[in-house]
């Protein structure tokens, strides 16, 4: 499962324009709704897989003794995953989804204007088509509207929705003792607004009216139980027949994607295409540039964010607003830092580049990091400090083993968000002058929009699936599997 979302997560937004075609644009010939479903599947694929890195991450390191002790109470199944497994989840799903959302955001400029390789470009109407019409037509003020829009928004939903439930999430924190002491928590924002009416009589009124709905849905609930235990085996019966007939379907588009791929490789190579090793070397390159800066200041940031709430209340939204910040919006700056620093084009591209990958990676490791400190116990980081750990001895004795599996959730979808944001850092456009530099995220974006070339694109893909590949087989696997077994916290 794990390589599998590894290279879902790393194949760039431009790797999903023709599944969203054939599916949704051609399906619905055109139809709004079929562009709109087309908008909705390309942001979903820029926010999905790192939510279920986080799940992955959180099922893996569950204690073995809660393990046990789930098992010899006989809790299986349903009440296996309702009492241990999707407790054990929500932390770590809060903080992810505060991420991918921040990442759906990042990457709405691609998802509402896309297009066929060589052919028509759609273009739905939103906030992310706004600010990519300002950004390539140059106009500052625009892009500055657009974003002041886009940072009212996120600041809406941190107040709203990811506050409360990063408060709700605190429930659900492991402690190794029971020591009936509340969980330091965040104060809400409707604690925080006790001033505002709290319409009491309307919500009494709406309670009472509301109770035969609920009286109706316990009874449902009821029957829906009856009737499961009565049918158990129909039921088990009709799961066998779904995951057959599933099997079916996987088998035959994986079949049908090979012999497709097979026809692919049997024709020969395009000219461009003996450019793609020296171009997939170069962008990982830079990608590991970026990703050792990025290391370098979200570690010592998320423990200071991580132990200190009042800073992370404060902070944690302005994170969030950058975090949000689509690769378009943030031209101009990287643009003029680039032109500040130096003044040949090609190394203003290169500039660029790096500084787009980092803004996109470092976001990653942040959000993941500061999860892995919070869930450090309380009284185990006491029992850390009453032993005198301080320094470094308290950060390779306790926060380092402490992060290492937040650390390499982090690092997977890190380096996934790296390559996904090649295809916007490599090649530039903007206030019509062209800022590219030789990478697979260049080769993709000529393939598609200067000199189109289906083969072309399709193998700069496939070359990316397989660094992803064996980087999943060769590093990531064996680092998580030392990590959720060496540092997994028991209790």
């Amino acid at each position: 499962m794990l390589p599998v979302l590894d290279i879902l997560q790393s194949v760039p937004i431009l790797g999903f324009f023709p599944a969203a075609l054939v599916f949704f644009v051609a399906a619905f010939q055109g139809h709004p709704i079929g562009l709109e479903l087309a908008v909705v599947f390309l942001i979903f694929t820029s926010m999905a897989w790192n939510m279920a890195f986080g799940v992955y991450e959180s099922i893996t390191t569950i204690p073995e003794d809660l393990k046990d002790a789930a098992a010899s109470f006989a809790v299986r199944d349903w009440l296996r995953l309702r009492r241990l497994v999707l407790p054990a989840t929500v932390p770590k799903l809060v903080y992810n989804s505060m991420l991918s959302w921040s990442n759906g955001w990042f990457f709405l400029v691609a998802s509402e204007i896309f297009s066929a390789v060589g052919g028509a470009t759609y273009r739905r109407p939103g906030l992310g088509a706004f600010i990519a019409e300002q950004g390539n037509a140059g106009d500052l003020g625009g892009i500055l509207l657009g974003l002041a829009v886009l940072a009212g928004v996120v600041l809406a939903l941190d107040a709203l929705l990811w506050r409360p439930l990063s408060v709700w999430s605190e429930r659900f924190h492991l402690e190794t003792t029971g020591t009936g002491q509340p969980v330091p928590r965040l104060q809400s924002p409707y604690e925080r607004l006790s001033w505002l009416p709290r319409f009491t009589r309307p919500r009494q009124w709406l309670a009472v009216r509301m109770r035969p709905v609920g009286r109706a849905v316990a009874r449902l609930v009821t029957r829906l139980d009856s009737a499961t235990r009565a049918h158990r085996h129909m039921i088990r019966t009709l799961r066998w027949v779904d995951l057959g007939l599933f099997t079916i379907i996987f088998v035959f588009v994986v079949g049908a994607g090979l012999i497709g791929l097979g026809n692919l490789l049997l024709k020969p190579l395009p000219p461009a295409a003996s450019g793609i090793p020296g171009a997939t070397l170069r962008s990982f390159s830079r990608l590991a540039l970026a990703y050792g800066i990025a290391l370098g200041w979200t570690i010592p940031a998320a423990a200071f964010l991580g132990r200190n709430r009042r800073a992370s209340r404060v902070l944690t939204p302005v994170i969030e607003v950058s975090a949000s910040l689509p690769a378009t919006a943030l031209l101009p700056v990287i643009l003029g830092l680039a032109i500040a620093v130096t003044q040949d084009i090609g190394q203003q591209a290169e500039l660029a580049a790096l500084l787009i990958a980092l803004f996109s990676m470092q976001w990653y490791l942040l959000f993941n990091l500061i999860a892995g400190v919070r869930a450090i116990p309380a009284d185990l980081d006491e029992a850390a400090r009453s032993f005198g750990l301080r320094g470094l001895t308290y950060w390779r004795r306790l926060l380092l083993p402490a992060m290492a599996p937040s650390l390499l959730t982090g690092s997977i979808t890190a380096w996934g968000a790296g390559w996904n944001a090649l295809i916007v850092s490599e090649y530039i456009r903007y206030n019509n002058v062209l800022y590219s530099t030789n990478g697979i995220g260049y080769l993709m974006d000529v393939a598609t929009f200067d000199v189109p070339d289906g083969e072309l694109l399709l193998l700069s893909i496939l070359t990316m699936v397989l660094v992803v590949l064996a980087m999943n087989k060769l590093l990531w696997r064996p680092l998580f599997k030392r990590a959720a077994i060496k540092y997994r916290l028991e209790v």
